[in-house]
C-alpha cells in the first residue's frame, strides 16, 4: 500500500502513565490529522479503541453523553495491558462541530433525540469514514484485534480491511443527564448498550 500520510512521533506523560504518541496527518486541516497513543503491547490481538472527537465533553465536560467517561476508561484499560487508542479529530460523528450544536438546539427547543435531529438536518445518524483510521492499522501490520466498541458500524469497517476483531465491550453506566442519549444509541443506532436491550 502506497503511504499517503505523513506521520510524527513524540511520548507523552498522561495520569495513566506514559504513552508513544503518533500524529498521522493527511493535510494542513486539524481534521486530516489522526491522533494514536500506543503502549506496547506482547498480545497477538492487542486492545484497540477507536474514537471521534466530543469536544463538548471531552473538553468542557457536558453531561449529556459517554464520552469522555469512554476516552478516560479506553485509556485506562490500555495503559494497563498495552494496545492503541485511534483518536479521530471529527465531531459530531464525523458532522462537524457546526452541525452538533444545531442538532443539540433542537434537542433543547423541540425535544429531538440525536437522530430525529439529524434526519431533521438531513444527516447520515453516523457519517463518519474509516478508510483512514484502517490505513493506521495497516501501518502497524494488526492481523487480529481486540475492539473497544458498542458500535457495529466500526467494527464492520475494520472487519472491512481484512482485520480480524472480536469486541470488547466499552459499557459505561447511563446518568440521568446521559440516559435519553444512550438510550437512542442503543434503540435507534443498533449501539450494543446491555442496560437499554432488557
Amino acid at each position: 500500500m502506497i503511504q499517503t500520510f505523513e506521520l510524527e512521533t513524540t511520548t507523552i506523560e498522561t495520569k495513566f502513565g506514559s504513552f508513544i504518541f503518533h500524529c498521522f496527518s493527511w493535510g494542513a486541516h486539524e481534521e486530516d490529522n489522526i491522533l494514536v497513543l500506543e503502549k506496547k503491547s506482547i498480545k497477538f490481538a492487542p486492545l484497540v479503541r477507536i474514537q471521534s472527537a466530543c469536544y463538548t465533553a471531552e473538553i468542557f465536560r457536558s453531561l449529556d453523553c459517554d464520552c469522555h467517561a469512554q476516552l478516560s476508561k479506553s485509556q485506562q484499560l490500555i495503559a494497563g495491558e498495552g494496545g492503541y487508542l485511534v483518536y479521530m479529530l471529527c465531531d459530531g460523528r464525523g458532522a462537524g462541530l457546526l452541525n452538533k450544536v444545531r442538532g443539540l438546539e433542537l434537542g433543547r427547543l423541540h425535544g429531538m433525540d440525536t437522530s430525529e435531529a439529524y434526519r431533521h438536518l438531513n444527516i447520515e445518524q453516523d457519517p463518519r469514514n474509516y478508510s483512514r483510521v484502517n490505513e493506521i492499522l495497516s501501518h502497524f501490520e494488526f492481523k487480529e484485534i481486540r475492539l473497544l466498541t458498542n458500535n457495529p458500524r466500526k467494527i464492520d469497517a475494520v472487519i472491512g480491511s481484512g482485520i480480524k476483531v472480536t469486541r470488547h465491550p466499552l459499557e459505561i453506566e447511563s446518568t440521568t443527564s446521559s440516559a435519553p442519549y444512550l438510550k437512542t444509541k442503543a434503540l435507534k443506532m443498533g449501539h450494543m448498550l446491555r442496560e437499554f436491550r432488557k
